[in-house]
């Protein structure tokens, strides 16, 4: 199971804790086991994020190589213990969309974003919800929220490039069956038909 081929938004395995005080505190970030971290030192206007706790690179790496079971075993006993941390909440959504839960994964990255809007991660993982429905505004306007919250998150700026452009697209294919096209219309449309193609949905580290 999982998200369709069709969508062009990646989601975000990893949650970027952007809190400050106790809460930053009593939940780590989490990084990708096995590799580095792709941050040094700190960033503008931020904490520098803690190691995660080993129990959760597990339930990532559970999730990485489709271990739905195991994952949810993990997810499900620490938001027992914990119920608002926000990086299990994070990892049960991505856990829900990765499984083909969308309503569910939808609910959990929405009251992420109530809870805790500073988190960019969220607002692009349910772009990449939103896409695999077609709402590219919808998915347009949580990715524009994204890179607002965190200018250098390179993932979000992908994605909203691909929004654009597969808004771009529908825009001229209505202008090229219109009475009167452009003869330009078609050129730009050929053009953006030959761009490389644009990824299908699928976890992604936080990059």
């Amino acid at each position: 199971m999982g998200m369709t081929n069709n969508s062009i938004i990646a989601l975000s395995l990893s949650l970027a804790m952007a809190l400050v005080g106790p809460a930053a505190a009593q939940t780590p970030a989490p990084q990708s086991a096995g590799q580095p971290a792709n941050r040094t030192g700190l960033m503008p206007g931020r904490p520098m994020a803690p190691a995660a706790s080993p129990e959760l690179i597990e339930a990532r790496e559970f999730v990485a190589r489709q271990q739905w079971r195991e994952a949810a075993d993990r997810v499900e006993s620490n938001l027992a213990k914990r119920p608002r941390d926000p990086q299990w909440r994070f990892l049960q959504g991505v856990l829900f969309a990765e499984i083909g839960k969308t309503a569910e994964a939808i609910s959990v990255f929405e009251l992420l974003t109530e809870d805790f809007p500073e988190l960019a991660e969220t607002y692009n993982n349910l772009a990449a919800l939103y896409v695999d429905q077609n709402d590219l505004q919808k998915a347009r306007l949580l990715l524009e929220r994204a890179v607002q919250n965190r200018p250098d998150y390179a993932l979000a700026h992908e994605n909203l490039a691909d929004v654009y452009t597969r808004l771009a697209m529908s825009a001229y294919q209505k202008a090229a069956k219109s009475n009167q096209p452009s003869p330009s219309v078609r050129l730009k449309l050929d053009y953006l038909n030959k761009m490389p193609a644009m990824r299908s949905s699928r976890i992604l580290t936080n990059r």
